[in-house]
Parts: structure tokens; C-alpha cells; sequence
């Protein structure tokens, strides 16, 4: 049958319904609303559910979608879940490209053009979290080199390019720094010592700056510290007093508790 944007609103409409268990209490039921409603096809109407799913967890899938309806499902996430969503299914949908690319040896430039007129349209800080993940991704897969990171990052000057590459796709230069300072210092709390596990096995830690980004703070190991998101909103909302701060250290009072945190890299 043709796939016309009516069919893709509905079969937007109804796999969100399956996924927030709203009407439907399983994908099933929605695809039997689907096939009964439209005379659409089980195996389609499966697809589309299960797609959506897949977006809306960052999972890879390997099934397809037509251009058109994949532009459909990410405008529409945008606006019902806003701009952090969007990034996961961003995400997702890298992963399918990737599969397709790498494994299946498909041509995806149509769909790449997809993801890429998405990805520019998130507002700055979801976009630069998501490069960030890509990159920290590729060096959880591949171990670069430490001491090539080191003297990088030892290295860095206010006048280097804002743009960098890394395995051949370019980035913000400051979204790769604070990725090679999360592989640096394992992806651990700097308070705590503790890392999340997500569940396609990488690690997840965020990054908080000693001196606020719009006081201009700078994206270097002197001024990022890795913190848990409880430790992170504790530094950023809490009382902290800043006691002593060199480029190798940071000592410092939060919620009355001190702490001592190495600012090395090695």
C-alpha cells in the first residue's frame, strides 16, 4: 500500500500510544489497530511501532523506515518531547546508519541527511552532549592512545580551530576536550567514584566547570571536574566555597563538606 503522510501521522499517533501505554497496553494491540484500520500490511505497521520505540530508548534498530517517515517521527518527537529527546533519537538513528553502513554496506546518504538537518536544529546543549556522547562512544570502542590525549590537551590554546575531527566526522573542538577528559579519568565521580553503566554498556558521567561557561569558562582539564548528576547539581546549586584552586588541584567546601580534587591529567 502507499505510504502517504496521513498513514505516517497515524502511525506516529498510535506507536507514542503504544509507548506511553496510553489506549494500547501492549505493541501488539497497536499494530492490530494499525493493520485493522488502515489495511495495513502486519509487517509495516510492526516496523513502525517498534521504530518509534527504538527512538525514543537510543536504541539501534535494523529496520528501515522511508525518509519521509523518519523526518516525520523526529519532527514530531521535537515537539511533543522537546529538544533532550530529540538527541536520543538522534542517537538511535546514527546507530541505524552506522549498522547499515559498516555492516549491511548500504548506501544510507538520504537518511545521513536526515540525522544531519535534525542534529543541527537542537539547540546548544543538547547538540554538543550528543557530540560528545559520539565521540566518548568511539573512545570507549577504541582506546586511542593516552599520552597522544595528554600532550593534546596540554597542548590546547585560545587560538586552536573551533572545528576538529575525530574517526573522520567533525566536531566542536571544546566537545572533544571534555570527551578526552571523561576517558582520562574513567568516566568516574571525582567526589564519589562512581560511574553510571548505560544499558549498551558504555559509561555515563557528566562534566561541570569550576568557573561557569557564560562567565567564560574554558573547556580545559583546569577548569572541568567529572561529577555523578546528583554531585553535579549539588556543585551547581549548592553552597560552595572554592578555598584554594591551581591548575593540578581544587580544594573546596560543598554543603559544608570538604573535598580535595585533582585537576592532573594522566
Amino acid at each position: 500500500m502507499k505510504i502517504t503522510i496521513e498513514l505516517i501521522a497515524a502511525c506516529y499517533e498510535i506507536a507514542k500510544k503504544v509507548y506511553e501505554k496510553e489506549v494500547y497496553t501492549s505493541q501488539n494491540e497497536g499494530i492490530k489497530d494499525l493493520v485493522a484500520r488502515f489495511n495495513m500490511n502486519k509487517s509495516s505497521a510492526t516496523v513502525y511501532v517498534r521504530v518509534f520505540e527504538h527512538l525514543m530508548e537510543g536504541e539501534r534498530f535494523t529496520r528501515t523506515l522511508s525518509t519521509k517517515s523518519m523526518e516525520y517521527y523526529l519532527e514530531n518527537i521535537f515537539k511533543d518531547y522537546g529538544p533532550s529527546k530529540l538527541s536520543v533519537a538522534l542517537s538511535s538513528l546514527l546507530k541505524h546508519i552506522e549498522y547499515f553502513e559498516k555492516i549491511e554496506n548500504v548506501n544510507m546518504r538520504s537518511v545521513r541527511k536526515v540525522y544531519e538537518s535534525y542534529f543541527s536544529e537542537i539547540p546548544t546543549f543538547p547538540k554538543d552532549e550528543l557530540e560528545q556522547q559520539e565521540i566518548e562512544k568511539y573512545y570507549q570502542k577504541t582506546a586511542p592512545d593516552r599520552n597522544k590525549i595528554i600532550l593534546e590537551l596540554n597542548n590546547l590554546k585560545d587560538t586552536d580551530p573551533e572545528i576538529t575531527t575525530v574517526n573522520r566526522r567533525a566536531y566542536k573542538r571544546d566537545n572533544k576536550t571534555v570527551a578526552q577528559i571523561k576517558f582520562l579519568r574513567d568516566y568516574k565521580c571525582q567526589i564519589c567514584s562512581t560511574s553510571i553503566l548505560k544499558k549498551d554498556g558504555s559509561k555515563y558521567i557528566e562534566a561541570a566547570h569550576i568557573k561557569p561557561k557564560n562567565q567564560k569558562g574554558r573547556e580545559s582539564p583546569s577548569n572541568i571536574i567529572l561529577l555523578c548528576p546528583n554531585h553535579h547539581k549539588e556543585f551547581d546549586f549548592g553552597d560552595l566555597i572554592i578555598k584554594q584552586q591551581s591548575n593540578t588541584n581544587i580544594v573546596f567546601s560543598l554543603n559544608g563538606q570538604n573535598h580535595t580534587i585533582s585537576l592532573a591529567i594522566s
